[in-house]
């Protein structure tokens, strides 16, 4: 019983060495990959290069394994159920029918393209190339199983016939992990079309049939089974020495991935970003839109820290707008510009810089435009987008207890925790603990859906449109309260004094200011004017910056706090520098501030096919709307609700700062294409409900 145990279970663990070996070398096709697109070699970083390495290898190895010990469970329960007679005579008795080698090789083909469908499934989409990719496979291997157990009756000899079983077996043994390496390598390295990934593997197919055959009929009556098994034995063997070189190569994190950024003064991080927040409805700058003490928690922790009264979101929208605070770059430099789009893998984001140095990077979102798929993980260890839930879901309460995890679960690192509040944006929903709201009980209360709103925005009265504000300040107060459970933690941690805080809005909100609702293709005050609070390590004192200054200055405010010297020259300096050693503000006269939204291939039906840009200068603010032709200029000081175009009354100033801002704009288009995603039904469905479509 012991050696029927021992001749069972060793074929079984070469099997499922072998699949691991070969997770191992499509984690290692996917660094590669990996490791060009970010650019790491080129920028230093080699600790995260070492990372991306590791997780790379580690998670093809688990995946092999994955895929090896379901074979092996196989290999060893027919080797048992064989009672280990392995004779040349007795393995030539099992395809003793034509049924049983064509629904046997059906069956083994159809469960392997199962799993991986299964597995694909963990990706919340699969897409059709796969499908056809998966379907092809089993087709294919179902046919070659069916001409070797052909071949297996019609041989005359009991050793050609136990060498085609045995090759049958192996064959559909390793199916599972030639499938999924040959669907990552090719993904990876020659292209997405179906039919090239179908007529791959039906080549491979082919190829395996011809050398079975070759061998196979050659009489091989001295040949047994055993005899059979040392290319098995070499490719178990090859594939524990993967394994062990990876389990290895993982240990060694301390040498051979050491950062190569040091931060001088290593402070953790806590970056609060909050999704549609125009700067009036917050009680950072006084009493709300409808006077009313929306953020006191903000506001009670805007008395520790600098709050900057003119902070301009580079973008009305969400993934260009958080794009430029996380990687202090302009849009159309960072990528991610497009409806579809996404950030680029070779920029550098905040976390990515931060990792290098050694931090611990940890991010809980709840919008789709800052989740994975967009390019925001880049960087972090941890990125939970779980509460990516769409427009009618309340998630603040859930951020604010998966940032709490992350706080308690820290390590002995500095951290950088970015936390995204998501419930200000539409759907604006009634929260139980607030009654602003509660008065109305007209019609939109039961017809409030953002497509409808914006059809019938003519019909919606004053009454209806107070309405939609006091919802829009519950949320407002409850993110709030929120936030202040957030703080409160901090402060229990005893880490305050060790702790920077930033707190930014992507984007504002419009609520009729010029005829319409939401945001994205606009760049009116009441989308652009968000709010922007700094609180410094241990800082106990107020102060207030007037002057104008951009949101993505976030990304060098951070770096130039922790003494991090990484920022090239093409990202802004840092806000702190505004600010004396006394606690006053440094004027920048000459501070300018750019705005765009550029949305050149939205389909038409979505009517956000606008490419606008803007340049605030002080008091003056210049939008140039290159879809209608036109060009206005503001007095915000005079004219705050930029009501009144001055272009025609003041030529000279409209002149030189048109001259700036086009100069501005055709430089930033000619920063290259935004990087596209695959958008499924089910993302359309989400962005279309959310107003963005």
């Amino acid at each position: 019983m012991r050696s029927l145990w021992i001749r069972a279970v060793v074929p079984a663990a070469l099997v499922a060495t072998t699949c691991g070996g070969v997770g191992v070398l499509a984690g290692w096709l996917r660094a590669r990959e990996g490791l060009a697109e970010q650019g790491y070699a080129t920028l230093g970083f080699e600790h995260l290069a070492y990372l991306l390495q590791r997780a790379d290898l580690l998670d093809g190895a688990r995946g092999g394994l994955l895929w090896g010990a379901a074979a092996a469970a196989a290999v060893g329960l027919a080797l048992l159920a064989s009672g280990a007679d392995l004779s040349a005579r007795r393995v030539a008795s099992w395809p003793a029918s034509r049924a049983w080698t064509s629904w046997a090789s059906l069956a083994g083909a159809l469960v392997a393209t199962a799993l991986l469908l299964l597995v694909e499934r963990e990706r919340e989409w699969v897409a059709a190339g796969h499908i056809a990719f998966v379907l092809g496979a089993a087709l294919a291997l179902a046919a070659t199983l069916e001409c070797l157990g052909r071949y297996a009756r019609s041989a005359s000899g009991d050793g050609a016939r136990a060498s085609i079983v045995a090759s049958l077996a192996a064959l559909l043994a390793c199916y599972p992990a030639l499938l999924w390496f040959g669907r990552n390598a090719i993904t990876l390295g020659i292209g997405k079309l179906p039919w090239i990934e179908v007529a791959l593997t039906l080549a491979v197919s082919a190829a395996l049939f011809a050398l079975v055959r070759r061998n196979a009929l050659r009489e091989l009556a001295a040949r047994d089974v055993p005899a059979l098994a040392r290319p098995l034995a070499i490719s178990g063997g090859a594939g524990a020495v993967l394994l062990a070189a990876t389990a290895l190569f993982a240990g060694l994190g301390e040498m051979l991935g050491r950062p190569t950024l040091t931060a001088a003064q290593p402070y953790d991080v806590v970056l609060i970003g909050i999704d549609t927040l125009r700067a009036d409805a917050t009680s950072l700058y006084g009493p709300s839109l409808h006077g009313r003490d929306t953020t006191p928690n903000l506001r009670k922790l805007a008395e520790r820290g600098v709050l900057f009264r003119n902070a301009v979101s580079q973008a009305p929208w969400t993934m260009p707008a958080f794009g430029a605070i996380h990687t202090g770059r302009y849009p159309h430099e960072h990528g991610g510009y497009s409806l579809s789009g996404a950030l680029r893998d070779s920029e550098v984001l905040l976390a990515e810089a931060l990792a290098e140095a050694g931090y611990a990077t940890r991010a809980v979102v709840s919008h789709t435009y800052v989740g994975p798929q967009r390019g925001f993980a880049q960087g972090f260890e941890r990125y939970d987008a779980s509460n990516a839930l769409g427009h009618r879901a309340i998630t603040s309460k859930d951020v604010t207890d998966i940032a709490l995890g992350m706080l308690k679960a820290r390590d002995e690192r500095p951290l950088f925790l970015f936390a995204h509040y998501f419930d200000a944006h539409y759907e604006y929903m009634d929260q139980p603990e607030s009654d602003f709201g509660d008065a109305y009980q007209g019609w939109l209360r039961h017809e409030n859906d953002y497509e409808n709103l914006l059809k019938n925005r003519q019909m919606v009265s004053a009454e209806e449109n107070r309405w939609l504000v006091d919802l829009y300040e519950e949320e407002i107060a409850h993110i709030d309260r929120e936030l202040g459970r957030l703080i409160e933690a901090l402060e229990q941690s005893g880490r305050m004094d060790r702790t920077l805080i930033v707190v930014v809005a992507d984007h504002g909100e419009e609520f009729l200011d010029h005829g319409s609702y939401g945001h994205t293709s606009t760049l009116w005050q009441e989308q652009l004017h968000v709010p922007l609070l700094v609180v410094p390590p241990g800082s106990k004192r107020p102060t207030r910056v007037d002057g104008v200054v951009e949101t993505r200055t976030v990304f060098g405010t951070v770096l130039d706090a922790l003494g991090l010297d990484f920022a090239d020259q093409a990202r802004a300096r840092s806000l702190l520098r505004k600010v004396s050693p006394d606690g006053t503000e440094l004027p920048e006269p000459q501070a300018k501030a750019f705005s765009i939204t550029w949305l050149p291939d939205a389909e038409v039906a979505w009517g956000k096919r606008m490419c606008i840009s803007s340049l605030r200068e002080g008091r003056w603010k210049l939008v140039r709307h290159y879809t209608w032709e036109r060009t206005m200029l503001f007095d915000l000081e005079a004219d705050p609700r930029e009501q009144r175009d001055l272009a025609a009354s003041e030529p000279e100033r409209t002149a030189a700062m048109k001259a700036t801002l086009e100069a501005w704009t055709e430089e930033q288009k000619n920063r290259g294409a935004s990087r596209k995603v695959e958008v499924d039904a089910e993302e359309l469905r989400k962005l279309k409900e959310l107003g963005y479509l």
